[in-house]
């Protein structure tokens, strides 16, 4: 049986409305890489591996997946003999919008359900049609919203961790947020590790958190959100993202790698849930992680993260303890905020071992519309708490009056403090080695 014409076209012989568009990459021993690749098109469409008699002709017509492109890496002339062994090769697949009814989870299924178990396949992106994201909401609030709701303008967003982990009671939390929110810190996350146990309740550490944020705005006339981790089993976590509304929360914080983009959709979408979302990236590495499998990390923390309905997004920074390749740290910040459709600019925190001796490159590559998300960084700041967060403030302020870092160091003790500590990007040996 031959190469069906049905299931082969090229990119501008179809109707893009139409098509929800697959990139991928793949490595294979086969001899007949054409058949492979629409054999992966129709598993992941019409789903035969031989003709049936119900699958008719229109059927194929209308619901086959179309093979778009196919080209092999390096690109070899005609007049060289095949390759032998592995092959390398990137290939393009439309699928008919109509298949995947309006729904996160049916698109994965569709881009990448049983081909992640056929061998080295990686979902390098997907390109969507207006036809299909109209039916999301997307983010709230977004990078506007959230600036609105802080009255933080002309600079980055200061973001920090509660550090430890877990074992703190609710009211060491609460002092430790006040302490944090007084120094200038404007948005103040539980850690992924904290959920919901009995010596640190949602409900009691959100009533105490709360009046320390409200504390903290009668005393400096500054807000600060809190975001409180929700993470749980579905059921649950709906109920207490609910109760937490109604309890007074300004912000949520889901691991939304563990719990799922659909869980993390539902919750933006709720019209109940009327403060932004913070995604955690935690388990997003099992997604992301091989060279040779799974999705792309921009795809998973940028623009699924996005189209999910996140308003803010922490992931890995190119110097920390997490460091990931630089070229990807900064694209996935640029699908969390270059145009997409009607879905609003989302916030992204390149973070994970952050300090103030790094802010420079992050805003030189950032610019303003950044979280500078720290935990150790400002709690394990040599002046305390306070001294952490005034180091990022003046590195903020030296960047944009274009002082190098060190020489505004001279003049601010905290800022000096932070450098002398942990160095700067420049310095070797700052990236962190969590085998040492």
């Amino acid at each position: 049986m031959g190469l069906d014409p049905n299931v082969f076209g090229i990119f501008e012989g179809i109707n893009k409305e139409d098509y929800v568009l697959g990139l991928y990459y793949m490595e294979a021993e086969s001899a007949d890489i054409l058949k492979k690749v629409e054999a992966i098109a129709l598993e992941q469409s019409t789903g035969t591996w031989i003709a049936v008699p119900s699958e008719t002709r229109e059927i194929r017509e209308k619901c086959a997946a179309k093979v778009l492109a196919v080209h092999e890496l390096p690109s070899y002339e005609d007049a060289l003999p095949e390759p032998p062994g592995t092959r390398k090769f990137i290939f393009l697949i439309g699928f008919p919008a109509a298949n995947i009814s309006r729904q996160i989870p049916q698109l994965l299924t569709t881009l990448y359900g049983n081909i992640s178990m056929s061998g080295k396949i990686k979902l390098l992106d997907t390109f969507l049609p207006g036809s299909f994201v109209k039916n999301f909401k997307g983010p709230k609030f977004g990078i506007e919203g959230v600036r609105k709701l802080l009255g933080v303008k002309g600079r980055p967003v200061i973001v920090a961790v509660l550090k430890p982990c877990v074992g703190m009671d609710p009211k060491t939390l609460g002092k430790l947020l006040y302490e944090l929110g007084t120094a200038g810190v404007d948005i103040i996350k539980d850690d992924e590790l904290l959920a919901d146990p009995e010596f640190c309740p949602v409900k009691e550490r959100l009533d105490i958190c709360l009046k320390a944020c409200k504390k903290i705005r009668s005393e400096t006339g500054r807000r600060v959100l809190y975001a409180v981790n929700i993470t749980d089993n579905l059921d649950v976590m709906f109920k207490r993202a609910e109760s937490a509304v109604k309890q007074g929360a300004n912000c949520l914080m889901v691991n939304t790698y563990t719990v799922s983009f659909s869980a993390m959709s539902a919750l933006a979408e709720d019209p109940r849930i009327n403060v932004p979302v913070l995604a955690h990236p935690n388990f997003a590495g099992a997604i992301f992680g091989s060279p040779n499998y799974g999705l792309t990390s921009s795809l998973v923390l940028g623009k699924l993260a996005r189209l999910s309905g996140a308003d803010m997004v922490i992931y890995p920074s190119y110097f920390g303890k997490v460091p990931m390749v630089k070229e990807r740290v900064i694209r996935i910040w640029q699908e969390l905020t270059a145009p997409f459709y009607h879905l609003r600019r989302v916030f992204g925190a390149p973070s994970a071992g952050l300090h103030a001796g790094v802010v420079d490159k992050l805003m030189e590559n950032f610019g303003n519309d950044v979280l500078l998300s720290a935990g150790g960084g400002i709690q394990g700041h040599p002046m305390g708490v306070s001294g952490g967060a005034k180091s990022f403030h003046q590195a903020i302020k030296a960047f944009q009056s274009k002082i190098p870092l060190k020489e505004a160091a001279k003049k601010n003790k905290e800022l000096r403090a932070a450098i002398e500590k942990w160095g700067t990007s420049d310095d070797e040996g700052h990236i962190f080695d969590l085998t040492k």
